[in-house]
């Protein structure tokens, strides 16, 4: 069982309502230093502020978190929503020349162990991340962005819910500043009859984590650490109550959630693409010779008749996409690789995973059928294992790991171009309590921090 709940929501003042554009960021984790800068100086208030505190004076900047948010709240510059609310999301993106968009809602959801069966995971967690997200929490009590997780709702019983609610005028309905292809829309969803309709509806449901694997991580540790508190009698604030239903939680049970129907069209997930700097000298030649006893090898010219031309970047783009679609559509296990001296070639496995890996156990195929999976396994561990690499960096278009490999002053000695995988393929992988490697999805567009928050009364 799934419980989730609506909440009297943490928001800007409605004085601010004409500067929210303004006042809200991207996710604290792909929020880049210069970035950080451009969001500080469009308002004093803007979120990256609490999000990616900075020291000041004697403070750390946890601390500094604390004392901002408090000045906050004193003014009256943050205020609590009076009614009990879903919080309606429509989020619409800029993709391929066209607006594209889908729904979702804001809630609480009751943090569940791993081992329930009903919180699925499909990524592994580094202790760096955490530790700062919790040090964040422990000193604010405070979710100021999203945990983004998806759920089916095949019969689409609460996308209708959703869609009634959209009719009215949206509390909100704005361009964001940091990113002028995306547009964001919210509804306040307070009928108690909804809100008790969508509380049932999800408590057969299992909900999936696409982003946001740290913020999870974290606020179950901060739980159990307030748990703790409360055995010792260090703590004793009531639970909450709802005025939907008899039940009640600790404030420290939930965390602030976006429920996204993944059977909506427009759920979209970038690939990660690998630019490598490696330890040694590399030899390309010598690299494509070892491929070659897995993968068929097609250069770039022979597959276009024409030379890769790099001060064509349209064109060599276009190409580049249309050879990695038509081999997503034909269900092989494809890579473009793009060295420093502007060479390329597409890779395409030779055998089916079976045939590769004759003993492996049938619960392990999807895991090893994933093209991350295969790129980490093959292309690197195992075909570069002599030369490894000393660096890799993410990137999530081709234009820009295109750009970076071949400049004159390039870091990087190899980028690879894989596919990104299918929600089915998350789905069956995290069903099976099986994690994917770091970086192998990018749920886009992800949704900002800032706009609906969660502060619990501890």
């Amino acid at each position: 069982m799934v419980d989730v709940y609506p909440l009297k929501a943490l928001r800007f003042s409605e004085r601010f309502k004409k500067e929210i554009p303004d006042l809200i960021s991207p996710p604290y984790d792909i929020i880049s230093d210069s970035q950080k800068e451009e969001l500080k100086k469009l308002n004093a208030n803007n979120i990256v502020k609490l999000i990616l505190p900075e020291k000041k004076d004697d403070r750390s900047s946890y601390e500094n978190a604390s004392d901002l948010l408090n000045e906050m709240l004193e003014e009256n510059i943050l205020e609590h929503d009076i009614q009990e609310s879903f919080y309606i999301f429509e989020e619409h993106f800029y993709d391929e020349g066209t607006w594209k968009s889908f729904k979702s809602f804001i809630g609480l959801n009751k943090i569940e162990e791993y081992d329930s069966s009903k919180v699925l995971r499909h990524e592994y967690t580094l202790s760096k991340p955490k530790e700062d997200r919790l040090n964040l929490l422990r000193h604010t009590n405070t979710n100021f962005g999203l945990i983004y997780t998806l759920y089916d709702d095949a019969d689409n019983e609460i996308q209708k819910i959703l869609d009634e609610g959209t009719l009215s005028e949206p509390l909100y309905d704005f361009k964001a500043k940091y990113d002028p292809n995306l547009r964001f829309r919210i509804w306040r969803l307070s009928e108690k009859d909804k809100l008790k309709r969508i509380r049932e509806l999800m408590k057969n449901k299992k909900i999936l984590i696409a982003d946001g694997h740290h913020r999870y991580e974290t606020s179950r540790l901060f739980m159990h650490e307030i748990y703790e508190k409360r055995n010792k009698k260090d703590l004793n604030t009531p639970p909450v109550s709802f005025e939907t239903t008899d039940q009640t939680i600790f404030p420290e049970e939930a965390v602030l959630t976006l429920f996204v129907n993944y059977n909506q069209e427009n759920i979209k997930i970038l690939p990660t693409h690998r630019m490598i700097k490696f330890k040694e000298k590399f030899n390309l030649n010598n690299y494509l010779e070892k491929i070659e006893k897995y993968f068929f090898l097609e250069e770039y010219s022979r597959v276009f008749k024409s030379k890769p031309s790099f001060t064509n970047e349209p064109v060599l783009i276009k190409n580049l996409t249309d050879f990695m679609n038509d081999k997503k559509n034909e269900k092989k296990h494809s890579f473009c690789l793009i060295d420093s001296k502007q060479k390329i070639f597409f890779i395409t496995l030779k055998k089916e995973i079976c045939e590769l890996y004759p003993d492996l156990d049938e619960s392990d195929y999807d895991f090893e059928n994933l093209d991350v999976r295969i790129l980490h396994r093959l292309l690197i561990d195992e075909i570069l294992n002599d030369n490894d690499a000393d660096t890799i960096h993410y990137t999530h278009t081709f234009n820009d790991l295109v750009s970076k490999v071949v400049s004159a002053d390039t870091e990087y000695d190899l980028g690879i171009i894989l596919n990104a995988p299918e929600i089915s393929d998350v789905q069956k992988i995290s069903a099976k309590g099986k994690l994917m490697p770091q970086k192998s999805t990018y749920f886009y567009p992800k949704p900002c921090s800032g706009l609906i928050m969660y502060k619990m009364d501890l």
